[in-house]
């Protein structure tokens, strides 16, 4: 005999609940409001949620209504339901003002109440991650959801499907009374999956009689199945199948149900990615920070012990390490050497690559008689060691330290003035920067110096946020320093770090450095 139970697919699409209840559930005193406002003005004053107004409203003023996002609430006067002693009742264009004024309170709390709402979810949400020790491992809280879901509804197995990062595929990821070795079994196709594709659609998906089923099939000999879908606020993550042995019907309860075990399943895939990109990025943090003190450290404090010279220095970073650096020291020539470079990698790149920079420019200022040597040699080292996307700027002055006499050179666009008491002049010609075959080889400049004259050097994103200010705004920084010339070195460099910083635009924050060489 042939079997009579009906075989048919059934699609739970759900819809936003309707708005149910009083509105005194929502707005306590509304009630004691309305008759008070009665007694008063002998006119009902009705509130109702929704849009649509009675004819016997003559007015109505809208204010937000906080019991369901979107809802309003209305607010007016029932001037065909008057007290039965019309004569006694106050005017109608005075109530209705009154009204009016009453829905705009209403409104306003109305608001204030969706505000707290909205940020009390977000707190919830700001909570910090943290994973107990007591929590089990997330294959045993997977399977523990997956069971729960099977026997809240009396189904006999239960399995995880998720899709890999192409959505192309579905993986079974856990199971619940169901061989071990199908967690081996290669993924399915989600295109040949059409249960799995229409439940992604939001949709929940029972095979009460999966006898005879073609297209909508299950992925596990069962004589009944039940697919939900596994999604997070933004994006599906996958497919929860629970399978029966003998044919039956779902209630819209058990369905419910089994949604909620799956809303558990995506926040609990959704917190282990959490918390795993979490500690990566603490991890990086903590790489970060100290890789920023290693920075700070490297970077001289105080100006050198001499009698003929001052040298002070400043430098910022866009990010939490700097593609830039300033340095002096004496080199083996006895010489005083001041460097201001910059890689134009953007970091944490940019910053190894001006570590380097910063050790080839020691190491080469060891030997080297003049600025230029040093730029040709360390633009050799800094060449042959680079992958061939690397470039930097360089300036290197070395000062004599028995006479006021300084050899100045450099790469790339970085500026530099020599600032006299007669006014500031340009000293650096233009030059290829470093990390490729030279077009224009750096050259020596001799600067000779007075009492109180120095050199300013500016790094190449510090030229350019002059550069975009205007010619004005270039000669406004030249003109600040040359009047405060006779100040220290130290005092110089704070005066050009407020100059570019008000130069700057506050919304893009980018590596800038500054140095200052003064003959006392």
């Amino acid at each position: 005999m042939a079997d009579s139970t009906p075989t048919f697919l059934r699609l739970y699409n759900e819809a936003a609940p309707a708005h149910a209840g009083r509105l005194a559930d929502f707005w306590p005193g509304l009630d004691k409001l309305c008759r008070a406002f009665e007694q008063v003005t002998g006119w009902p004053l009705e509130c109702r949620p929704g849009a649509d107004i009675p004819s016997s409203v003559l007015w109505s003023a809208p204010a937000a209504h906080d019991g369901a996002e979107g809802e309003q609430l209305r607010v007016g006067v029932a001037a065909g339901i008057a007290q039965a002693a019309p004569p006694a009742a106050a005017d109608l264009r005075n109530s209705i003002e009154l009204a009016g004024a009453v829905g705009e309170l209403l409104g306003d709390l109305a608001r204030t109440r969706q505000a707290l709402w909205k940020c009390e979810a977000e707190l919830a949400a700001g909570m910090p991650l943290t994973l107990r020790g007591d929590e089990g491992h997330l294959a045993a809280r997977l399977k523990a959801s997956l069971r729960a879901a099977a026997e809240a509804v009396g189904m006999d197995a239960a399995a995880l499907y998720v899709l890999d990062e192409t959505a192309q595929y579905l993986k079974l990821r856990s199971v619940w009374r169901l061989p071990q070795e199908r967690l081996l079994l290669p993924p399915r196709e989600l295109s040949d999956a059409a249960a799995d594709l229409e439940a992604l659609l939001g949709h929940a998906i029972t095979l009460e009689d999966t006898a005879g089923l073609t297209i909508f099939s299950s992925p596990e000999p069962a004589a009944a199945a039940l697919c939900v879908p596994v999604s997070s606020v933004t994006a599906p993550l996958g497919t929860l199948w629970l399978f029966g042995d003998r044919p039956r019907s779902f209630s819209d309860r058990e369905v419910n149900l089994v949604e909620i075990v799956a809303g558990r399943v995506a926040a609990d895939l959704e917190r282990e990615t959490l918390i795993t990109a979490s500690a990566d990025a603490s991890r990086l943090k903590r790489q970060l920070s100290a890789a920023e003190r290693w920075q700070e450290d490297q970077l001289p404090r105080t100006s050198p012990p001499s009698d003929l010279w001052q040298v002070a220095g400043w430098t910022q970073a866009a990010a939490e390490v700097n593609a830039e650096f300033y340095d002096w020291f004496v080199t083996g020539q006895e010489a005083l050497a001041v460097v201001l470079g910059g890689a134009r990698q953007d970091a944490p790149a940019g910053a190894l690559c001006a570590s380097a920079l910063r050790g080839a420019v020691r190491a080469h200022a060891a030997y080297a008689n003049t600025p230029a040597q040093v730029l040709r040699a360390t633009n050799e080292t800094f060449h042959h060691g680079s992958p061939g996307d690397q470039s930097a700027a360089l300036f290197l002055a070395l000062a004599d330290v028995e006479r006021p006499v300084a050899q100045v050179s450099a790469a790339g666009s970085i500026a530099v003035w020599k600032i006299t008491a007669a006014g500031a002049s340009g000293l650096a010609r233009a030059a290829s920067p470093l990390g490729a075959p030279q077009t224009t080889t750096p050259r020596d400049v001799t600067v000779r110096f007075l009492p109180n004259d120095l050199i300013l050097v500016l790094s190449e994103a510090a030229a350019r946020t002059c550069q975009e200010a205007g010619k004005a705004a270039e000669d406004e920084l030249l003109s600040t320093v040359l009047t405060h010339c006779r100040q220290p070195a130290e005092v110089l460099v704070e005066l050009v770090r407020d100059r570019l910083t008000a130069l700057a635009d506050p919304a893009k924050l980018v590596d800038a450095s500054a140095v200052v060489l003064k003959c006392r």
